[in-house]
């Protein structure tokens, strides 16, 4: 039997950016949601629920169209 173990761990702590930090934390959630939005489409349209063949449906777009991010 396979069993899989799911970690998750939040932080929460309170910034203070200057403008010019606060423009690119902007641009960052931006983009953020972007992708999401983009992986939620695409897993819906495709019928996906597995994370790896969600993975392989999106993530060369993704890397292609957002190449300086992470």
């Amino acid at each position: 039997m396979s069993r899989s173990l799911l970690l998750n761990e939040t932080c929460r702590f309170k910034l203070q950016p200057n403008d010019e930090q606060a423009i690119v934390l902007e641009d960052l959630f931006k983009t953020y949601s972007e992708m999401v939005k983009a992986c939620l489409d695409r897993a819906i349209r495709l019928n996906l629920t597995s994370r790896r063949r969600l993975h392989e449906a999106i993530y060369k777009e993704l890397r292609t169209k957002y190449p300086s991010h992470p």
